[in-house]
């Protein structure tokens, strides 16, 4: 089951997404702090669940909540405050939510629900399960399950000093038609080739990964500021904007590049994933949705 958190509160988002990361069958796709946000992440990543808090950055929760069921959004709703007040919870309820819990005592009657719900969903056989690839054939680099994994472990290990740690993914336009053009074979190098750039000035510790057909993933694990994050940014897309040999021709790379900081953007390792993503895209959100989830 796919969840999406809006919570304006970091403490609070990790111990949701910890929490849930020990329910089997669960895993957290997004995170956001202000309806904007939410509602655009959420229309694109269409998750099953959505936990959200009245309270937000930007917006309330109560804006989310009256926009998605708005836009059609059919899945499940889970409102989360502070306020243990029936008028808060009637009016959540008629706008369209599915739950309503306090983040007292209310929270152990969350996690009650949600495991009975997950139960049910494997006794129906209806849960699906992610692509068991770790390796890219093509260029060696990590796959998605690989990375996610990994990602995780690094955000769970203690750290001696704060620091940020910044997740990049870059997203290649026209790769299908090229490799249809030229074939596999041709193109191939070319997709290495992109993968040696991505890597120069990483450490032992940082992270690559073709995670996606069209899509590679980055993550510099000690980033000291805001500023350092935008000149690795400035790098890389220098590094990608240089002409690649294909075969005997010459090809500029055309591509998108987003980048998400933990813990300031997302505390999960999907959820920093799937924001890098979609700031990559920017307005031009696939269609079919994102890669990190479907």
């Amino acid at each position: 089951m796919d969840f999406f958190l809006v919570e304006d509160s970091v403490a609070i988002r990790r111990l949701l997404a910890r929490r849930l990361d020990t329910l089997p069958g669960t895993r957290v796709v997004g995170e956001a702090d202000a309806a904007p946000q939410a509602i655009a992440m959420i229309d694109w990543l269409q998750p099953h669940t959505v936990l959200l808090d009245i309270t937000l950055a930007v917006g309330t929760g109560l804006d989310v909540l009256r926009e998605l069921r708005a836009r059609g959004f059919r899945g499940r709703i889970l409102m989360l405050s502070h306020h243990d007040l029936d008028a808060y919870r009637d009016l959540c309820l008629q706008a369209g939510a599915d739950g309503y819990y306090t983040k007292g005592g209310g929270l152990e009657n969350l996690f009650t629900d949600l495991d009975e719900l997950l139960q049910s969903e494997r006794a129906s056989g209806r849960q699906t399960r992610p692509s068991s690839l770790l390796r890219d054939p093509v260029t060696g680099l990590l796959g998605q399950v690989a990375l996610l994994e990994r990602l995780d472990q690094v955000l769970r290990m203690p750290s001696p000093e704060p620091h940020w740690l910044a997740v990049t993914v870059v997203a290649l336009r026209g790769l299908e038609s090229l490799v249809q053009s030229n074939g596999l074979t041709a193109t191939a190098p070319l997709l290495v080739d992109i993968g040696r750039r991505l890597a120069q000035g990483t450490g032992a510790s940082d992270l690559l990964a073709r995670h996606a057909d069209e899509q590679f993933a980055l993550v510099v694990n000690r980033v000291a500021s805001a500023e350092q994050a935008d000149e690795l940014a400035a790098r890389l897309n220098a590094a990608l904007d240089e002409p690649f040999p294909l075969g005997e021709q010459s090809l500029k790379l055309d591509f998108d590049s987003g980048m998400a900081l933990y813990p300031r953007d997302a505390i999960s390792a999907r959820g920093l994933l799937t924001l890098a993503e979609s700031r990559a895209f920017g307005a031009r959100l696939p269609a079919n949705g994102s890669a990190v989830v479907h």
